[in-house]
């Protein structure tokens, strides 16, 4: 748990310079095409768990499945339909190394500053979070 007063600015600005700077970045089937961030803070009941950033990136929906995914075992059925495991896995590697080459505002876990979460474009704007292209 951090103890540290926060920096609720440095927080934002830390978050938007994260958020802009995978705005930039593709990683294989992962191309980021908007964020939002928010505050984690966890439950007390969660002591391992210190507060970080959230970053809820959108990104360009996965690639199509294969034709036969229905006929898959269940877990590599839902895992087509999601972007490839080392594509996430890149991106989240390296917004977690960019961060922590960053100067980690007060009030966040030092060592695990940043989570990111992906979302698919077309949910998003079916959401109506985002706006489609005309």
């Amino acid at each position: 748990m951090v103890t540290q007063v926060r920096d609720e600015r440095a927080i934002a600005e830390f978050a938007e310079r994260i958020g802009d700077w995978l705005l930039e970045q593709r990683f294989g089937s992962v191309q980021p095409v908007a964020y939002r961030w928010r505050l984690f803070d966890p439950p007390p009941d969660w002591p391992d768990e210190g507060d970080h950033v959230v970053i809820e990136l959108t990104v360009e929906d996965p690639p199509p499945p294969p034709e036969n995914w229905r006929s898959l075992p269940q877990e590599e059925a839902l895992n087509a339909l999601l972007w490839p495991e080392e594509d996430t896995r890149a991106a989240e590697r390296a917004t977690s190394d960019r961060a922590l080459g960053m100067d980690v505002p007060r009030g966040i876990a030092p060592l695990m500053p940043v989570r990111v979460v992906f979302l698919a474009r077309s949910e998003v704007e079916g959401n109506g979070l985002l706006p489609a292209d005309d």
